[in-house]
C-alpha cells in the first residue's frame, strides 16, 4: 500500500513583494503546484501566474528544490483552498528553506469568483481538461 505524503504549504510574511512590505506569501513544492496548475514557464510558475496574475518561485540552491506560490492575503488563501481540493496539506508558518529566485506579475489578474473558476479559465492547468465551465 502506497502512502501519499501531505503537501507542505508555507505561509509567511515577506517584505519583498510590496512597497509597504509585510506581505502574506504562500508557497508549496513545485511538483504539487504543477500537478494542479500546470508546469509552464522557465521555472514552472507560468500556470500559476495565469490564474493569479503572478507567481513566485523560491529555490534551495543546495538541494535544487523549488517552491512556487503567490503573495497577498486573498491570493494566498485561494491558493491554499485550491490545493486542499487535491491534497491533504500541512501548514508551516515560516518560509521554506529557500530564497526568492523568480517572480512575475501580469497587468491584470484573471477574473473569477473562486479558485475552481480560475482553474477552468486556464486551459493548460493539469486535471481540468475534462471539466466543463
Amino acid at each position: 500500500m502506497m502512502t501519499i505524503s501531505p503537501c507542505p504549504v508555507y505561509v509567511f510574511r515577506s517584505e519583498g513583494f510590496a512597497p509597504a512590505g509585510d506581505t502574506v506569501v504562500s508557497v508549496a513544492p513545485l511538483d504539487f503546484v504543477s500537478s494542479v496548475y500546470g508546469r509552464n514557464g522557465l521555472a514552472g510558475e507560468e500556470g500559476l501566474a495565469a490564474v493569479f496574475g503572478g507567481g513566485a518561485v523560491f529555490k534551495n540552491h543546495a538541494s535544487g528544490e523549488r517552491f512556487v506560490g503567490v503573495w497577498g492575503a486573498r491570493n494566498a488563501s485561494r491558493f491554499r483552498s485550491t490545493l486542499r481540493v487535491y491534497f491533504q496539506i500541512t501548514i508551516h508558518k515560516h518560509p521554506p528553506d529557500a530564497r526568492l529566485s523568480v517572480w512575475s506579475t501580469k497587468r491584470e489578474r484573471p477574473k473569477g469568483t473562486n479558485a475552481s473558476d480560475d482553474l477552468r479559465q486556464h486551459p493548460n492547468a493539469a486535471g481540468t481538461s475534462d471539466r466543463k465551465p
